[in-house]
């Protein structure tokens, strides 16, 4: 089995994608509000896609507006798994009561 891994990412500014291909990782500028998914060539070759894009003011999670443009580029592609991950973190200190969605 070829153990080899490559890692690949997005980040929001050209100084954490130097930062991030200093570390061996291949780095996309991506503005979840304006880039189209489609040109992500790395997600054509993705087997494992872990999703972590916080809620943007005033437009909530990005991925809802590109959703079918990023069902078409993973389809197309080798995806075997796929993470959307959240934190709740987004939602502020509540004291440590449970949090929900509304």
């Amino acid at each position: 089995m070829d153990e080899r891994r490559r890692v690949s990412g997005t980040c929001t500014s050209a100084a954490k994608k130097m930062e991030l291909e200093l570390l061996g990782m291949t780095a996309s500028v991506l503005d979840a509000t304006t880039s189209n998914i489609a040109d992500l060539h790395a997600l054509q070759d993705a087997t494992h896609l872990l999703i972590s894009i916080p809620p943007i003011p005033g437009v909530g999670d990005p991925l809802l507006s590109s959703h079918a443009d990023l069902q078409t580029t993973l389809t197309s592609g080798n995806l075997q798994w796929l993470c959307y991950l959240s934190s709740t973190s987004v939602y502020g200190d509540c004291g440590g009561a449970w949090v929900d969605e509304e």
